[in-house]
């Protein structure tokens, strides 16, 4: 990412300085690497801390600096600027004095990032286990939210030059489609840009592998340690990111040294009982779909789907696998069905459930 070049036009922006090409330049480069965005967030936070009034450019940077400086590590100490500095000295240096600003700007803003997961946002819609939720955006766009998910967006998305929002967990997103104004999905590990398209997410903080599944369209998807990198996909694709995995997949689309492994694969209806279901998307649908998985695979997805906290016993072979789906079941019900294909006991007790 040229991200010097990017946090220089910000804060030109933010200074009201900057030119209607670079304004433009700005939009193109924000649009391609929307990870920037965090940057732009921190900046107007800054900025707008300073109030109404701006003073002289070396009295405001040591009054943000003293203003934020809680937010930063110990080791960052600023360059202080003299207070009192010869005005013909000033006027012959100005361009000097503007450069010296966006640069501590850049610098305070990408140690500010370094302490923040997310922009902050005024609207969060979240959904609990054993619920989900749908709802349509101020810009038209539909989003389906699984249990245990949380979006976060700004009630004032479509009035913005791109439409951003921030999920923890997994959603459906039925894009509308707009000309010129990219819709772009923020997780902590992926981020997707698209301008019309109908996709599925998955990104639970906690799970090992992430997913981008399309169905309609086209989106531009890229890991957010490897932004540099983009990543398109066609309908009936699915996007796979994997951490800390320790074999080789020779189907993997790369594999690095920080134990990533991103893999594009073809997705295909799962048949049970005569009907075809699509396991990336059926939630939507309130239906849960799995396809041979093991108790370890299916633990979080039951917890979710039931609202329930499993614990597996030692002793239950990890060679059992299940592939089904759950519809209108309890937590119960579903249990003593999959008991039909494999052998094992479970002891429910108010939301926790132990298998053995």
């Amino acid at each position: 990412m040229d991200s010097n070049r990017i946090m220089e036009l910000l804060a030109r922006k933010m200074a009201n300085e900057a030119t209607t090409h670079e304004l433009e330049e700005l939009d193109e480069l924000m649009a391609i690497y929307p990870d920037s965005l965090h940057y732009e967030e921190v900046l107007k936070e800054i900025w707008s801390d300073s109030g109404a009034e701006k003073p002289s450019h070396n009295l405001y940077i040591n009054r943000i600096f003293e203003q934020h400086k809680l937010k930063f590590s110990e080791e960052f100490e600023p360059v202080l600027l003299e207070e009192e500095i010869p005005s013909s000295w000033y006027k012959k240096y100005v361009g000097v004095f503007a450069i010296a600003c966006s640069l501590f700007l850049i610098c305070l803003a990408a140690l500010f990032q370094l302490n923040r997961k997310t922009v902050d946002f005024d609207t969060v819609i979240v959904s609990g286990k054993g619920m989900r939720k749908k709802i349509t955006l101020p810009d038209g766009t539909l989003v389906w939210l699984n249990a245990d998910s949380k979006l976060s967006y700004d009630s004032k998305l479509n009035e913005k030059g791109r439409r951003l929002v921030y999920l923890i967990g997994e959603a459906f997103f039925d894009v509308a489609h707009q000309k010129n104004r990219t819709f772009i999905v923020q997780t902590n590990k992926i981020s997707i840009k698209v301008l019309g398209t109908a996709f599925n997410v998955k990104a639970y903080d906690l799970d090992q592998v992430s997913e981008a599944t399309l169905l309609r369209g086209s989106i531009e998807l890229s890991v957010n340690s490897k932004s540099q990198q983009k990543i398109l996909l066609k309908p009936s694709e699915k996007f796979a990111l994997t951490e800390n995995k320790k074999t080789k997949d020779k189907k993997a689309l790369l594999q690095d040294s920080d134990d990533l492994t991103l893999k594009i694969e073809n997705i295909a209806p799962v048949r049970i009982a005569g009907q075809d279901y699509i396991e990336e998307t059926s939630w939507k649908d309130d239906v849960l779909v799995f396809k041979n998985e093991s108790f370890e695979e299916l633990k979080p997805k039951l917890e979710r789907w039931f609202n329930v906290q499993i614990e597996i016993a030692a002793n239950v072979p990890k060679s059992y696998r299940f592939t089904g789906i759950f519809k209108n079941e309890n937590i119960k019900e579903a249990l003593t069905a999959m008991q039909l294909i494999k052998p094992f006991h479970f002891k429910l007790k108010a939301d926790d459930v132990i298998i053995y």
